[in-house]
């Protein structure tokens, strides 16, 4: 679904069927302790649709409007809207001179920061479930807010960029990986979405946070505390070699507004990708960071996470192994322990003729990781080893 080549409006779509098994549990989009986004027993077979539509308003070379929207459903229960914005943004761009430009964007929209979030709609072609480090991110933060960027071409081929993001909508940032733990999926929260969060003990009533909402956290919504965040990153484009440095803060107040508590986050994101020949590519992203809610704080979490990915192409097939680690240290003396550890294996092989708009998937996903939570009753949840099964078909429209 195209409009004509001259014209200043494009619709852009996708229509993806997911088909997972996995045996970690009930997923947290359903209020469990799941690692993955599908399932919902202790060992499932599950079915995820998603179909996404992006329109583009583009009167001229420096002025766009554009907007996309993701419709979704899944065979078991989900806490996530079926329809709903995902971005949405206004861009101009002011090319100075030949070597350098200028851009401005309003809106909501994904920093680019993903290295292997690269297609439209910010999907990846090297795997079915996005890393640990960019679930969180499709999950908790694509801000609400104005960003510009510098970049200068040099005229021996490098182009180096430096940018500044203030935004605002993005208090809660956190609260999954405090509450919840880091998670595997292809979740991409639209604005509105509240997610599920599992019934621990220290939100029922009578306990230290019973003024939480109880059904969820909203990542994207109204500001809560006033304070706008603001993010600077940085770029480093070589023939062979990229390079991004990103620094995020939200400023949050930490504290209970609007029946949701304001989440001090920040964190810092470091990417690299290597394309080491025609065929094999490496892929490599770290983080690490801090987050903290109430007076005292009464949650304070260091996290981090870090994956390294080798991609290898040969004419219409693509295989990907990526290797994931994650943790969270629990700094305070208030809260339940949130302390955990994780480290995975996934090996995908992505099939797509060249000039297709078909894209077939098959995926395997290995997780070994260790977490606690008291739950309400009070009950104690542990992990276990889980592994995950996907299969994936995409049609581009």
């Amino acid at each position: 679904m195209h409009a004509k080549q001259n014209s200043p409006h494009r619709f852009i779509g996708n229509v993806t069927l997911v088909t997972n098994y996995q045996d970690s549990g009930n997923t947290w989009l359903n209020g469990g302790l799941g690692r993955f986004g599908q399932g919902d027993q202790d060992s499932s077979v599950s079915g995820l649709f998603e179909s996404n539509i992006e329109y583009r308003y583009r009167p001229s070379s420096a002025f766009q409007l554009s907007t996309h929207i993701q419709a979704q459903g899944t065979s078991n229960d989900s806490s996530v809207r079926s329809l709903g914005v995902i971005e949405w943004s206004a861009r101009y761009r002011h090319d100075i001179d030949f070597n350098q430009a200028l851009s401005v964007k309003l809106g909501q929209f994904f920093l680019p920061t993903s290295m292997e979030n690269i297609d439209r709609f910010w999907e990846s072609p090297y795997t079915i479930s996005y890393s640990s480090l960019n679930s969180w991110i499709g999950e908790e933060f694509h801000p609400i807010g104005l960003d510009m960027s510098y970049r200068y071409h040099f005229d021996s081929g490098p182009e180096l960029s430096a940018a500044a993001t203030v935004f605002g909508g993005n208090d809660s940032m956190g609260a999954l990986l405090a509450y919840r733990g880091w998670t595997y999926g292809r979740q991409r929260t639209v604005l509105g979405d509240v997610l599920a969060l599992p019934e621990l003990s220290n939100l029922q009533d009578g306990q230290i946070f019973a003024g939480q909402r109880d059904d969820g956290t909203k990542p994207f919504g109204r500001d809560l505390d006033g304070r706008p965040g603001y993010a600077l990153r940085s770029s480093l484009a070589l023939d062979e070699l990229n390079i991004k440095l990103t620094w995020v803060d939200n400023r949050g107040d930490t504290t209970l507004l609007h029946a949701e508590y304001a989440w001090k986050t920040r964190f810092a994101m470091a990417g690299l990708a290597w394309r080491i020949s025609e065929g094999w590519e490496f892929l490599s992203e770290a983080s690490q960071g801090s987050s903290e809610m109430g007076a005292g704080p009464g949650i304070d979490i260091d996290f981090y996470s870090l994956y390294g990915m080798f991609s290898y192409r040969l004419n219409d097939y693509r295989i990907s192994y990526r290797y994931d680690q994650f943790g969270i240290d629990d700094q305070d003396q208030m809260d339940q322990e949130n302390n955990e550890f994780g480290r995975s294996h996934t090996l995908a092989l992505m099939w797509q003729e060249e000039d297709s708009a078909l894209r077939l998937g098959a995926e395997v996903l290995f997780l070994k990781s260790k977490r606690y939570r008291v739950l309400e009753g009070p009950q104690v949840y542990r992990d276990s080893d889980s592994i995950s099964v996907s299969m994936l078909a995409q049609y581009t429209f």
